[in-house]
């Protein structure tokens, strides 16, 4: 998913305008609270799929992001990086459970 940002500047009656593209997945995803002391929430696009990795690259499991996004419990103490797929865009979100 690509979105458009325009800018606008106004000089002497002139306006100059600015189009920038930005991928809107890098926007829309969200893990919080970060860190945290036992759950974590990830904030996604629905049908978007998220797969969580420890920090010494072990998988943790696949959950498919659905409503609100999803909940993960039962993690222990320490880093993960969570990678988050969707519309062919790929996003990686590091967070900490202490």
């Amino acid at each position: 998913m690509v979105g458009l940002s325009t800018f606008a500047q106004s000089e002497d009656n002139e306006i100059i305008r600015i189009q920038k593209k930005r991928e809107l997945a890098t926007y829309e995803i969200h893990v919080y609270p970060n860190p945290s002391t036992d759950r974590v929430f990830i904030h996604a696009p629905e049908g978007a799929s998220c797969e969580v990795y420890s920090s010494t690259g072990t998988y943790v499991g696949t959950w498919e992001i659905q409503g609100e996004g999803i909940s993960l419990e039962d993690l222990g103490s320490g880093s993960y990086i969570a990678m988050i797929r969707n519309a062919g865009e790929m996003v990686r979100r590091k967070f900490v459970i202490l």
